[in-house]
């Protein structure tokens, strides 16, 4: 019985975040044209906030959101909010990329009104109120306790077993079955998002959280066989989810998932021989391989295998075009959310087709083209605030290394994946990103008496 009461949240507050958090890993995977979708997430995210307000803190006193995540988080906000800010005539057809859009307004006998520095301020304020949960679940996870954290990332886990399982209904239902999207990637494994490339990282970071929640738990007791047994099993289905999805980029980090799993079991005191160690990451790699091979004659895997030849990827093209973008922008930036817009007087004939470009799959190159100057700056600073967490967290909270590397797992995953794609566009994985952080800032500040945010649990 106290085993069970040991896997619980410990506070409300837990309760309140592991509740929205699993809300927005199920309904937040449709991106800004499942306009519905995203409504339902920030009507959550209202609801969440006021039960934090009303009923969590009235519980009892709490550590408060680490420092350096309060300013990234303002700093965050503040980008679009300084793009939605009007200017006057004087200056704002000045800014470089806005001759287009003056040469409109002036067609209209608007040239003289003030706008903003947005070439798309609706968009620009979609994209700021998408923002807003994954700041608020950053800085709410920061306050956690260790137990809450425990049960946080055990959450994770659960609801990307949950999706697996729904994907494999998806695939057994055909084409177009059991899809929560309109618009979607209908002959791959998508589970609840639209795209396969943000499923696949949904799965990576919910395997992360599958061995960091287990190596947790090796502090408690020690593990028994049946406790690894039914962990290969259930990673088994993930990474056969994986594959599934399609996504090229996914199942190349699957390897590199293995390896940090490996990281936290020999963090945790488990497997610290290197050749126990190094057998256990293998047998995950062959297991992995004979499932393709044992699917090997189904379709799906056949051509997931076969989109590993990317000589015919059209991204090099969508890549050339908004460089020509970003440098018609620089250094002000289009406006967070305006890459259509931005991008689209820039694509070269040539290369124009049926399919319309609504991203650039390079989430840096975009950003510099909407943010400007002003997007390495943030990039950087994020970096290093994250960094000195991650180090902070590491060597301050040894006991719970499992979790800090889940969190440095979560964001090599998206990281990585932002070179070919856009995760962070999603409210799904920007949350599980700000949640990420959340925890690196718990188990590196200090709760209100001075002692480590969760050493009491």
């Amino acid at each position: 019985m106290r085993s069970v009461r040991h896997r619980l949240p410990e506070t409300r507050r837990g309760v309140v975040l592991a509740a929205f958090l699993v809300t927005v890993m199920i309904f937040g995977g449709g991106g800004y044209p499942s306009a519905a979708a995203e409504i339902i997430v920030q009507l959550a995210f209202g609801v969440a906030f006021m039960a934090w307000i009303w009923w969590a803190r009235a519980e009892d006193a709490m550590a408060g959101p680490s420092r350096l995540l309060v300013w990234l988080g303002l700093a965050i906000l503040a980008l679009p909010i300084i793009q939605l800010v009007p200017l006057p005539p004087a200056i704002w057809p000045s800014l470089p990329g806005r001759e287009l859009v003056g040469a409109s307004l002036a067609i209209v006998g608007m040239q003289e009104a003030w706008h903003a520095l947005s070439v798309a301020p609706w968009r620009t304020l979609s994209a700021l109120l998408a923002m807003i949960p994954a700041v608020g679940v950053m800085l709410a996870a920061s306050t956690l306790g260790r137990r809450d954290r425990r049960f946080l990332v055990l959450s994770i886990a659960l609801v990307a077993l949950l999706g697996a399982a729904y994907g494999v209904v998806q695939m057994a239902g055909g084409p177009g079955a059991f899809r929560m999207y309109e618009v979607s990637h209908d002959y791959w494994l998508t589970a609840f998002y639209a795209n396969r490339n943000a499923a696949v990282d949904f799965l990576l970071i919910g395997s992360l959280a599958l061995t960091a929640w287990l190596a947790g738990l090796s502090g408690r007791r020690p593990l028994l066989r049946s406790d690894l047994a039914i962990v290969v099993i259930l990673q088994a289905l993930l990474a056969i989810a994986i594959i599934l999805t399609g996504s090229r980029t996914g199942i190349a980090l699957l390897p590199l998932a293995l390896l940090m799993q490996f990281a936290m079991l020999r963090s945790a005191g488990v497997a610290r021989g290197l050749s126990n160690g190094m057998a256990s990451a293998g047998g995950m790699l062959v297991l992995v391989a004979g499932a393709a091979i044992l699917f090997a004659g189904n379709a799906r895997i056949g051509t997931a295998l076969a989109r590993f030849d990317a000589s015919r990827d059209g991204r090099i093209d969508l890549w050339q075009d908004t460089w020509t973008a970003v440098g018609a922008f620089w250094p002000s930036g289009s406006g967070l959310g305006t890459y259509t817009r931005a991008f689209l007087p820039f694509e070269r004939f040539s290369v124009l087709d049926q399919l319309f470009p609504n991203r650039a799959h390079n989430d840096y190159l975009e950003f510099l083209l909407e943010a400007g100057v002003l997007a390495p700056v943030l990039l950087v600073a994020g970096f290093v605030i994250l960094g000195i967490l991650a180090w902070r967290a590491w060597h301050g909270r040894p006991d719970e290394r499992p979790t800090t590397l889940f969190a440095m797992g979560s964001f090599m995953v998206i990281g990585l994946h932002s070179f070919v794609d856009y995760p962070l566009r999603t409210m799904a994985l920007a949350c599980l990103a700000g949640t990420a952080a959340g925890l690196l800032g718990a188990m590196a500040g200090k709760d209100q008496d001075g002692r480590e945010t969760g050493a009491m649990t």
